[in-house]
């Protein structure tokens, strides 16, 4: 059997930016514009959307996992009719241990709450951005509020990823302190 490369990943709307979503006429109406930004909204909302789901589903596994081990190994080491009990159950209590360090280290079940409220801001936007488009006459259009929709969009993008730096700061052992003599 050859060995086949997958096929390159096409990048999501979310990734390629306004520039690529909208269309590079710099003279595109302004309500071409702003239904334009809507799209990279909605982009970003699905792309969100991917990793909320991606980090529930390895958070609850982890989770779940340690339960039923933890539940397990209970149960083995109070049965007195199974041989060798405590060699059965102190392999399951290190997985536990070791699932544990797992949602330390990825800190999923985080993620999965910033996903979920990035999501929220973007769909907040969204809303505004659709209230705005459909009842302001095309005449009446603002490139300001463009520019407000896009400023508040970047705040969100900024903050969401300085709240995921700081997730990953976390995972830092703790610096020495600086010895001043």
């Amino acid at each position: 059997m050859p060995f086949h490369r997958p096929a390159p990943r096409r990048s999501a709307d979310s990734e390629r930016g306004l520039l690529e979503v909208a269309g590079r006429d710099p003279d595109r109406p302004l309500r071409e514009s702003l239904l334009a930004f809507r799209d990279l909204v909605s982009a970003d909302m699905d792309w969100v959307d991917s990793r909320k789901s991606q980090f529930r589903r390895r958070a609850s596994i982890v989770r779940v996992s340690a339960l039923l081990l933890t539940a397990a190994s209970t149960v083995v080491l109070g049965i007195q009719e199974i041989p060798a009990r405590a060699s059965i159950a102190l392999p399951m209590v290190a997985l536990v241990t070791v699932l544990g360090g797992l949602e330390t280290f990825f800190n999923w079940r985080s993620r999965w709450v910033l996903m979920t409220e990035t999501r929220y801001r973007f769909n907040r936007l969204r809303d505004e951005l659709d209230y705005y488009i459909v009842s302001t006459p095309s005449a009446e259009l603002s490139r300001g509020r463009l520019e407000e929709f896009f400023a508040r969009h970047q705040v969100v993008w900024e903050e969401t990823s300085r709240q995921w730096v700081e997730f990953r700061k976390l995972d830092r052992p703790p610096q020495a302190p600086e010895v001043r003599g």
